[in-house]
């Protein structure tokens, strides 16, 4: 593609970011008004766009990549897909590590993109065919960068200078952000951006999977799998930056698609999975009287992505 990199990376710059934010008026009443940011409407089809164009972006400005450059990444999907569009547009050389829970769709997508994809089996951390693990090996064998976006504070400073800042100026003042944990750089830069703009009042509610590494609660039952959110590791950037969340609420898969089924259905938005246990947060909250206002949760992506989980819906 012509052009020098700086050039490219400021054509994608542009297109990233300013997505729409709507009213759920079923999820609302006199006393809460739910907000959903529409985040799946960025070009890569999520809020990874973001965080994936802010890496990249910082390892260019440290001299770290050229036209050619390979670059390596752990990811459910989402930030994979991301670093894939952008790679291609910026001549980059993507490979992409997921694990073998990933949906076969996203799999696809990734391939179409140019990307490399490794499909690692579920094993503990210290195996070395751990996700992780895997990603620092190719990134050694092919002299690739490796972004990792769980430790990445570029990650983090993606969603405190953009994310937030739409939200502010699309809003004004909120009480309180609801957001499912993955790498933790979505909520935790949000967090930050809105208690510093708006004080402690501010509220900030992690979702996490039932029976995850986050999850606060004692459980004994089955460890919940929410594509996208926390697993069975505690990312290092959520560690980073946890002081800027104020409570973890845990959900099951169960009740993250059962609110998801009535966000479609009542309001038309086909958003995935991490979005329903999201609205199943903010439900559990306003139960317990502990938000009104204006509440903000954002769309990271679209069911499309999940067919198998949209055939479980329709079922």
């Amino acid at each position: 593609m012509k052009g020098s990199l700086r050039e490219l990376l400021e054509e994608v710059g542009r297109i990233i970011g300013n997505t729409p934010i709507v009213l759920l008026r079923s999820f609302s009443d006199k006393e809460l008004r739910v907000w959903l940011k529409l985040e799946y409407t960025n070009p890569g089809g999520s809020h990874k766009d973001r965080a994936a164009y802010y890496m990249i972006k910082q390892a260019f400005e440290k001299g770290l990549l050229r036209p050619g450059s390979r670059i390596v990444e752990v990811s459910s999907g989402n930030t994979a897909i991301s670093l894939a569009w952008i790679g291609r547009r910026l001549g980059l050389e993507v490979y992409i590590v997921v694990d073998s829970r990933v949906s076969p769709t996203k799999v696809s997508l990734l391939k179409m993109l140019g990307a490399k994809v490794e499909i690692a089996p579920l094993v503990p951390p210290e195996h070395p065919l751990f996700k992780r693990n895997i990603a620092i090996a190719i990134a050694r064998e092919k002299s690739a960068v490796f972004l990792d976006q769980d430790s990445n504070d570029a990650n983090h400073l993606a969603h405190y200078e953009s994310t937030c800042v739409e939200i502010v100026e699309q809003l004004g003042r909120v009480s309180a952000f609801v957001m499912g944990v993955g790498t933790g750089g979505t909520i935790t830069g949000v967090g930050r951006c809105l208690k510093e703009r708006m004080g402690s009042d501010v509220k900030i509610y992690g979702v996490v999977p039932k029976g995850s590494s986050l999850d606060p609660s004692v459980s004994t039952g089955r460890r919940s799998y929410i594509e996208g959110l926390v697993g069975s590791t505690k990312p290092e950037l959520y560690n980073k930056y946890s002081k800027y969340v104020d409570e973890l609420i845990p959900i099951s898969e169960e009740e993250a698609l059962a609110k998801l089924r009535v966000l479609m259905m009542n309001e038309g938005i086909a958003a995935g999975p991490s979005t329903g246990a999201a609205i199943a947060a903010i439900e559990k909250l306003k139960n317990l009287g502990k938000i009104r206002g204006d509440v903000v949760t954002i769309a990271a992506d679209s069911i499309v992505r999940y067919p198998h989980i949209l055939e479980k819906l329709v079922g």
